[in-house]
């Protein structure tokens, strides 16, 4: 969920000719506010880390 949300925005970022949101950006735009929603609130009850390591990866793939 994290991966998909997170390379949404950036295709929508690249097709406004805008840079790529840094991994901080996204990290608290995906992971640390979606969990004080409460359709993602779940999120919560994971470890912070496989989320934060599929943006490493997502940085990763689009370089």
């Amino acid at each position: 969920m994290v991966w998909n949300d997170s390379l949404a925005c950036c295709q929508e970022k690249y097709k406004l000719g805008e840079n790529k949101p840094t991994n901080s950006e996204l990290q608290k735009q995906f992971i640390t506010s979606a969990k004080k929603t409460e359709y993602r609130e779940w999120l919560s009850q994971v470890s912070a880390i496989p989320l934060q390591q599929s943006l490493n990866d997502l940085n990763q793939a689009l370089l």
